[in-house]
């Protein structure tokens, strides 16, 4: 399963990563201030100690826990164990601790700094912190159990951000998921309707921009709708006084035969207004299929085969096509109109593509199984007129069949199509039956 990315988590996660960093960071900068705070306390103390207290050789002495010596020989083992070189610049303090780990505690403290008494004479002021004596006696939690409950605390709080979060990402997202309701519930019924209160001045502004985009929209296509009625109406007159003047001359052609070029052109015309006929009583139709709702009647499905086969027939002339048609007599509730564009654009594309091999048109009951295969090697063999027919009208290379597509996706008609290299085969089920 796919997850697609989401806005609203991405901006969830961005920023409780943003808000645990920005709190860790400042936490770690905090414990820093806080550590280094006291070590400048703490030199500060070992400079005034330096500065107001008399030591001899051999004799240092202890204040407040702070050891005072003249000599590095006379500072405590443990600091010359820890330091083994004594240290050279005056009021460096330095320092080491015995950590094990970073987040952990630290067991004992050792610091050690060198300054000049009021005489200028050297003084090497130390301390030893040792881990009894920095964890408070009166207090009976573990420092270990101190990290654990800090850790928790911050965990907690992060949380409760969190918390906060989500309840701010759901004031805000409420009126962005309405704006999304609203848009997918538009329609031509409620196209018009002034859009409600989205909260936020921005989202209004997004929903007025859409609404206009819509209504700018279904303005484009209505108008391309009555045009194509308008222009497939018009249309049907002149192509019907072409087909007409068409038979009047293969009449008079029977009388006085004219000349095999003139029958040609004149087989061409006829070819042209009989794929201008079927056209433009598909777009005809597609206007104004959903203006209209047309009741169904019984068709024989054989007989509109058989008949179709017999119309687009001169799509196979010259050509090296084995033609098989199996129908029978079975009836069909179906739109008329609809079945008869679907039949003769199938197998219109059938009939077209094929120039040597064998076109198997099956028909049982309400499903129909058109099969073309095409074994012609050379894809300029068999150059016959119907390919002119094609290129001067555009109807073979695809149109037809999404016509076809169209309006069985219309009536909800089974649909399957199958192509590989020089084989196509397309089932259609009157019948609906998936």
């Amino acid at each position: 399963m796919i997850i697609r990315p989401s806005l609203k988590l991405h901006f969830f996660l961005s920023v409780v990563l943003l808000g645990s960093s920005m709190v860790i960071g400042f936490s770690f900068l905090s414990v820093n201030y806080f550590v280094d705070g006291l070590d400048r306390s703490l030199n500060g103390v070992m400079s005034e100690i330096a500065q107001s207290t008399d030591v001899e050789d051999q004799q240092p002495k202890i204040i407040a826990g702070i050891h005072v010596a003249s000599r590095w020989q006379d500072t405590p083992e443990l600091i010359q164990q820890k330091f083994p070189t004594p240290p050279t610049e005056v009021g460096q303090l330095q320092k080491i601790k015995d950590q094990s780990t970073f987040l952990s505690m630290p067991k004992n403290l050792y610091f050690v700094v060198l300054y000049h008494d009021l005489k200028g004479e050297d003084r090497y002021i130390s301390k030893v912190l040792l881990e009894k004596d920095f964890v408070p006696h009166y207090s009976n939690i573990h420092p270990t159990n101190r990290l654990v409950w800090t850790l928790i605390m911050a965990i907690v709080a992060i949380l409760l951000f969190a918390l906060l979060l989500i309840m701010i990402m759901l004031k805000v997202t409420k009126p962005i998921k309405s704006l999304k309701n609203w848009a997918k519930s538009l329609g031509q019924h409620n196209l018009q309707n002034p859009p409600p209160d989205f909260t936020f001045s921005e989202l209004n502004e997004l929903a007025f921009l859409v609404q206009n985009s819509l209504a700018s929209a279904n303005q484009s296509l209505e108008r391309e709708q009555r045009f194509l009625s308008y222009a497939s109406h018009e249309l049907r007159t002149p192509i019907a006084v072409i087909r007409s003047n068409v038979d009047l001359l293969q009449r008079i052609n029977e009388k006085m035969p004219a000349s095999e070029k003139q029958k040609q052109v004149l087989e061409r015309i006829q070819r042209a207004g009989l794929t201008m006929t079927n056209l433009t009583d598909t777009f005809l139709w597609l206007s104004r299929n959903e203006e209209i709702k047309l009741s169904p009647e019984s068709v024989n499905l054989g007989e509109k085969i058989n008949q179709a086969c017999c119309d687009l027939n001169y799509l196979l002339s010259g050509k090296e096509v084995d033609l098989k048609v199996d129908t029978d007599d079975s009836e069909v509730k179906v739109v008329a109109v609809a079945c008869h564009i679907v039949i003769n654009n199938l197998i219109r594309n059938a009939y077209q593509h094929t120039q040597q091999g064998e076109v198997h048109i099956k028909q049982q009951g309400s499903r129909v199984i058109i099969i073309n295969s095409n074994t012609a090697t050379d894809s300029n063999a068999s150059v016959v007129d119907s390919q002119d027919d094609k290129v001067a009208f555009g109807y073979g290379y695809g149109l037809g069949l999404q016509l076809s597509e169209k309006i069985v996706s219309h009536h909800e008609w089974l649909y399957e199509k199958t192509s590989t290299t020089g084989f196509y085969q397309v089932t259609v089920d009157f019948s609906g039956n998936k």
